[in-house]
């Protein structure tokens, strides 16, 4: 696992360091890619609850505005015995860019997964997954201020369960975003209204840029980065982490 890790952040950074001496490549970077560690903000710091996380994201253009794109993320419970993998969630897709002057249009057909295998293959309970087609649309002003709106529908797997409850109760149907782009300094915030215990997932960050990386903090509250958090009554705990940040925030 450790080999793999360190796979993909020399990746991750070769991307970047491609993109920033302008050598053509057919990958291109798609969401935000970063490394962070952290701890909860509740409950007990321990070294099953102190950790890393990190996100990496690219895209392939396949034909005029189609494009394939992978994004994955990763919870690493790096200190913990034999530093496991706490979740990992995998999100390949299939997605159209309407070109605009300044604005952003996407539309995409994603299904996003933790990989594990429900419960009649193997006894594990934690398999969750998601197929869904969404549109989202970008609004990107000269101030710097960036607005955006994520819609979806499709269906899910809460193990061997076929329901719409991994929508509605964990995953959302909405994400609206506000955030900031400047020449330096990023930042972002992110909520999607569920039904669950406290209703809304958030995601927040900011970031200083240095050189080809940037400087980053997040904030993470409710269900939004690890399915194996999707279990019916289980509150997950708020995170801080800093770490760097690859490219662009919004």
């Amino acid at each position: 696992m450790k080999k793999l890790t360190s796979i993909a952040l020399a990746l991750l950074v070769g991307f970047q360091m491609i993109a920033q001496d302008g050598v053509e490549s057919p990958f291109r970077t798609f969401r935000p890619m970063y490394f962070i560690g952290g701890v909860p903000l509740e409950g007990p710091v321990d070294k099953s609850t102190a950790g890393f996380k990190f996100q990496f994201s690219t895209a392939i253009p396949l034909w005029g505005d189609v494009f394939f794109g992978y994004t994955q993320i990763s919870i690493w419970d790096f200190f913990d015995k034999s530093s496991p993998f706490r979740d990992n969630c995998f999100a390949p897709g299939l997605y159209l860019s309407v070109p605009m002057e300044r604005d952003q249009l996407l539309f995409g057909l994603e299904h996003r997964s933790n990989g594990r295998p429900m419960r009649g293959t193997s006894g594990d309970t934690f398999s969750r997954s998601t197929n869904y087609l969404f549109g989202e649309y970008g609004a990107f002003f000269p101030s710097g201020l960036v607005l955006k709106a994520n819609l979806r529908a499709g269906f899910g797997w809460y193990d061997e369960e076929f329901t719409q409850e991994v929508f509605w109760r964990f995953q959302g149907y909405a994400d609206f975003t506000a955030g900031y782009q400047g020449d330096k300094w990023q930042a972002s915030a992110t909520v999607t209204p569920v039904f669950g215990p406290f209703g809304v997932n958030i995601e927040a960050g900011v970031a200083r840029k240095i050189g080809f990386f940037s400087l980053f903090a997040q904030f993470n509250y409710g269900y939004g980065e690890a399915l194996t958090d999707w279990v019916r009554g289980y509150r997950p705990a708020p995170y801080l982490r800093f770490g760097v940040l690859f490219g662009n925030l919004n």
